[in-house]
């Protein structure tokens, strides 16, 4: 006779399974009887227990509590940046809300290692905004608060640089598996905490665009901090300052007006050499020159046109070529996870806390090669 579990809440089931996105039919494929274990107090088996345990992102133990517990709640105060030039609600979306999912789990991760070696997280303290502050304004601030008044700096010297400040940066996967977002979902994604916010990046995207989108998703942060959310402006208003405070910290007004003093804007290909000395994409300098009015809206429209012929023949040769992607895991991690979170955890081994093997499933690493040389490269 088989085993089956008793007093499964139903109402936990079923908001555990919502608020990830994924539909009665979508869990049937795994768990058949999940319609009866929900509407009928159908008893589920232990192997199906685990199964949805896995598919939730949640322990075991949460289905019979007698309500879903509140660090295995959706905090819903998210922004993103997506690539297409619309607002829906992304989070209909399951694959994203189980991405979101699990980074949240790994938030409260390094939140509990942080206690447990007494060395709590310290609050989120960016540049304090007014709710009427100019994005170039705060644009100012927030490069001091990082302290580079004039560096420019690559996707992966600004990602840590904000990290230092207590941001949680996480990396979608360009490979497949749980962390891996359609390239048209979103660019980027905000989840604000007064403690260890969070910013998702999408790594389909370009590295120059994803720095562009690492600042405009910080933000989103500031705008949380500053309460400028009180602001009556709309969803889009808010996006397009979002966009010109990213521009603003990546391409400084004086020092970008006097760097393209000393070129022809109206060639692409000085377009180009522009966008490698700010070390952002040519689309990003492209903008920022008609925000300045370097350039007018006639030859905006035609360079705008060139380089979109470009990128489309630079994807055209892309497809064609099959060299082999050779891939190096602790990188990937690294880049994946960010330094919060892989210091936490290799602090916590090192403190005897966790063992080697639950060192590696943290980092979903088979190799216990792979974690030695993560450390490395920390």
């Amino acid at each position: 006779m088989v085993a089956r579990v008793e007093n499964i809440n139903p109402e936990v089931l079923r908001k555990c399974r919502e608020q990830i996105g994924l539909s009665l039919s979508d869990v049937e494929k795994k768990v058949p009887k999940i319609a009866a274990i929900e509407r009928e107090g159908f008893k589920p088996t232990f192997r199906q227990i685990d199964t949805l345990a896995g598919l939730y992102k949640v322990p075991r133990w949460v289905f019979i509590s007698e309500s879903l517990p509140e660090q295995y709640q959706f905090n819903r105060n998210y922004s993103f940046r997506k690539f297409a030039d619309d607002y829906e609600d992304i989070f209909c979306h399951a694959e994203i809300r189980r991405v979101t999912a699990m980074v949240e789990r790994f938030r409260n991760l390094i939140l509990e290692l942080r206690e447990d070696m007494d060395e709590p997280v310290e609050r989120f303290n960016p540049p304090e905004s007014k709710s009427d502050a100019s994005a170039s304004g705060v644009a100012t601030q927030v490069r001091k608060w990082l302290g580079c008044a004039e560096e420019n700096f690559d996707f992966r010297e600004w990602k840590e640089k904000l990290e230092e400040k207590n941001i949680f940066i996480f990396t979608t996967s360009k490979y497949p598996g749980w962390s891996r977002v359609s390239e048209r979902r979103f660019r980027g994604l905000a989840i604000y905490h007064s403690i260890l916010p969070i910013i998702i990046i999408n790594n389909s995207d370009t590295r120059r665009a994803q720095t562009f989108s690492l600042f405009h998703e910080l933000g989103h942060l500031l705008r949380k901090k500053s309460e400028i959310d009180d602001w009556k402006d709309s969803k889009k208003n808010v996006e397009t300052w979002c966009n010109e405070l990213a521009a603003s910290v990546l391409m400084p007004a004086k020092a970008f007006q006097s760097v393209a003093n000393n070129f022809y804007v109206n060639d692409l290909n000085d377009v180009s050499k522009i966008a490698r000395r700010f070390k952002v994409s040519s689309y990003a300098c492209l903008v920022r020159m008609k925000q300045l009015r370097i350039i007018d809206s006639e030859n905006y429209q035609n360079l705008e046109s060139k380089l979109k012929q470009y990128h489309e023949q630079q994807q055209r040769i892309l497809r064609e070529i099959s060299t082999p992607i050779t891939r190096s895991r602790p990188n990937e991690v690294l880049d994946q996870y960010g330094r919060i979170y892989t210091k936490a955890i290799f602090q916590a081994y090192h403190n005897q806390e966790i063992g080697l093997h639950k060192l590696c499933r943290l980092f979903d690493l088979k190799k216990v090669s792979d974690a030695l040389r993560l450390e490395k490269n920390l």
